[in-house]
């Protein structure tokens, strides 16, 4: 039996309406930009299976750091104890970060890793006996399936049957040339009108709404708008981070930096 066919028999795919969805394409091998088939065909993985694999598929390097690392120490739960691996990778990260990012939470994914940042930006706020319950984010944004991420993204049609049970979301255009001022001033008023925890956002380019840009000096003047109104700024990086943009991470061609970090 084909992969295509046992797979149908037991796996729900994420983003796929399964009663219209053509088949799941069996793959056996990758190799670099590669993906082959069970049928032998190759397809060139044009988006790096969701930005994931960027430094191509069976990269020697990595699998051969991965094997000795199992060989070593394969997993520990991470409350309440910590390893050198993460120790390092930590290090690692804040070293090439802006100079106002010091804490790296880690997560598997890209939504619990927007989950995260939208739970610490309501904490933040609870610890200091405040209770904002909104959030700023873009129209058409995307920024995962898990309820926050969810609930910050503006893509109607993965969030249909959920509507009613997200959290609170005000939605702004993205800053253009034309529109920056308009954009500003909606900015203002959501901030005087409502108790805002965190202003979320894909920086520069929003991938899952058709790799739609917008303006770097357009961003700044947003971030600073809401740093003005003690507001957390949450760049999600998931898609734009590690050198997708040119630097290693788009909020660098900025001269305003967030208060938080999404790096997957």
């Amino acid at each position: 039996m084909k992969l295509t066919q046992r797979d149908l028999a037991h796996i729900w795919h994420p983003l796929t309406q399964h009663q219209t969805a053509r088949a799941p394409v069996g793959i056996v091998k990758a190799s670099g930009s590669v993906l082959i088939d069970e049928h032998g065909n190759s397809y060139i993985d044009g988006i790096a299976s969701w930005y994931t694999a960027m430094f191509g598929h069976c990269n020697p390097y990595i699998t051969q750091a991965m094997t000795k690392q199992m060989q070593t120490l394969d997993f520990v739960m991470f409350s309440g104890f910590t390893h050198e691996p993460a120790i390092e990778l930590s290090e690692k990260l804040v070293a090439i970060l802006p100079p106002n990012q010091q804490k790296v939470f880690f997560n598997d994914n890209g939504s619990t890793a927007v989950e995260a940042a939208i739970k610490m930006a309501i904490q933040y706020y609870h610890n200091k006996s405040q209770k904002r319950d909104t959030l700023i984010a873009f129209e058409d944004g995307f920024h995962g399936d898990t309820f926050g991420a969810m609930s910050a993204s503006g893509l109607s049609s993965y969030n249909g049957p959920f509507e009613d049970f997200l959290l609170k979301v005000k939605r702004i255009p993205t800053p253009q040339d034309h529109n920056l001022e308009e954009v500003l001033a909606l900015l203002t008023t959501i901030l005087e009108q409502n108790s805002c925890a965190g202003f979320i956002f894909e920086p520069l380019v929003q991938g899952a709404a058709g790799m739609k840009f917008h303006s770097a000096k357009g961003l700044d003047a947003l971030i600073a708008k809401c740093k003005a109104h003690d507001v957390l700024c949450i760049a999600d990086e998931i898609m734009t981070g590690f050198g997708k943009t040119g630097t290693n991470f788009a909020v660098e061609q900025l001269q305003h930096t967030p208060r938080y970090y999404v790096p997957k």
